[in-house]
């Protein structure tokens, strides 16, 4: 639906305004919906890991998704699915990249001198809409227009994060920024478990960033780096099984590899 309006609306492809209006400017190589066919080699392959899932979890998440986990893993390395144009689908990113459009969003819409949206799209995006209202795909609530917003005690950014906004992938995607600690991170892996032993290590993971980064003054935020190092993102790579891959970004900072992911 979305692409369809914007193509209405100025006559161009939902990719071309992406690329053109934001990515370009930006200085950005993926960060769009889909690839080039040339490039559909360098994309990391989506792997099926884990425990299977069985009912009633299978059930709700075919019902939310269209498909069974394992049949979307196994599509999602498709060349006619890396190559489409498939909203809320099929934006390939690296670790760094998306990190860096959540600083841009962190930063009010403008990164590196270059600016992209006005601070008052960004504040009206993660402004709270709701309260306890459960968002009937995801299953739980998201609170604003698209973001999911961070909270005082319960947060998938961890405690203390209530400025905090970012969202969730397709699954240990995570992407986010915290106004508040001067940070803007992405974790993304090539694994795709459900269930798996170290889900704990993914919440460990996210609550030490939140525990350690130390906030900082609201007028030194806007230029402030803060470098983070946590021995809990190595753990993260035991649930992406050993064809895959994992990497994790802070302030730009990438972990090898930095390959282009769906």
């Amino acid at each position: 639906m979305i692409a369809e309006l914007v193509r209405r609306v100025t006559g161009r492809s939902i990719r071309d305004v992406l690329a053109q209006e934001i990515l370009e400017p930006l200085g950005f190589r993926w960060t769009n919906y889909g690839v080039a066919p040339q490039d559909v080699d360098a994309v990391g392959r989506g792997e099926v890991t884990g425990a299977p899932v069985l009912p009633p979890l299978s059930t709700l998440l075919t019902r939310a998704l269209g498909k069974p986990v394992d049949q979307i893993t196994r599509e999602s390395n498709d060349p006619r699915f890396l190559t489409g144009i498939i909203p809320s689908a099929n934006v390939v990113s690296t670790a760094n990249e998306m990190s860096r459009f959540y600083e841009l969003l962190r930063c009010g819409g403008e990164l590196d001198g270059v600016r992209i949206f006005e601070p008052r799209t960004i504040r009206r995006a993660t402004t709270e809409q709701s309260w306890l209202e459960i968002d009937l795909t995801l299953g739980f609530p998201t609170r604003s227009l698209g973001f999911m917003l961070g909270a005082r005690v319960l947060s998938l950014w961890g405690p203390d994060t209530e400025q905090a906004f970012g969202h969730l992938g397709f699954t240990n995607v995570l992407t986010w920024a915290d106004p508040q600690r001067a940070l803007a991170g992405a974790l993304i892996t090539s694994g795709k478990p459900i269930l798996y032993p170290e889900l704990p290590d993914l919440w460990t993971l996210m609550r030490r960033i939140g525990i350690e980064a130390p906030k900082v003054d609201r007028r030194e935020a806007l230029s402030a780096v803060v470098p983070i190092s946590s021995p809990a993102a190595r753990a993260m790579k035991g649930n992406a099984g050993e064809s895959s891959c994992a990497a994790f970004t802070i302030e730009g900072r990438p972990a090898t590899p930095d390959g282009p992911q769906p």
